[in-house]
């Protein structure tokens, strides 16, 4: 990277997700996750792991993806990277610290931890 206070930028990436605002999402987010209905990527976008799951579901990925998305980009222009570099950093941070009995995306597709 660039920029080496890139990492210590990832790190408010994190603050910024937990502290989003937002809590009855990120409730949400966790019930989804143990249901088994979404599931982090590798890109650091959330996937939906049942592909015939409730149109709540598709709504909330849908709507954290693009917070996610927004987050990226900021954090990509003051460091002078690429966001798609942001959002596979914080996958792996992310895919790292996730749960057993939740699902992330591996190069052989979905697999639950």
């Amino acid at each position: 990277m660039k920029n080496k206070n890139f990492k210590y930028m990832l790190a408010g990436l994190f603050l910024g997700f937990a502290l989003a605002g937002m809590p009855v999402v990120a409730a949400d987010l966790s019930q989804a996750k143990a249901a088994g209905y979404v599931g982090e990527r590798m890109n650091g976008f959330l996937g939906l792991v049942d592909p015939n799951a409730p149109a709540d579901m598709k709504a909330l990925v849908q709507e954290i993806n693009s917070l996610r998305e927004a987050e990226y980009q900021r954090i990509a222009i003051k460091n002078g990277v690429a966001a798609e570099d942001v959002g596979k950093l914080t996958a792996q941070k992310v895919i790292g610290q996730t749960p057993s009995g939740q699902y992330v995306e591996t190069p052989s597709g979905w697999q639950k931890r």
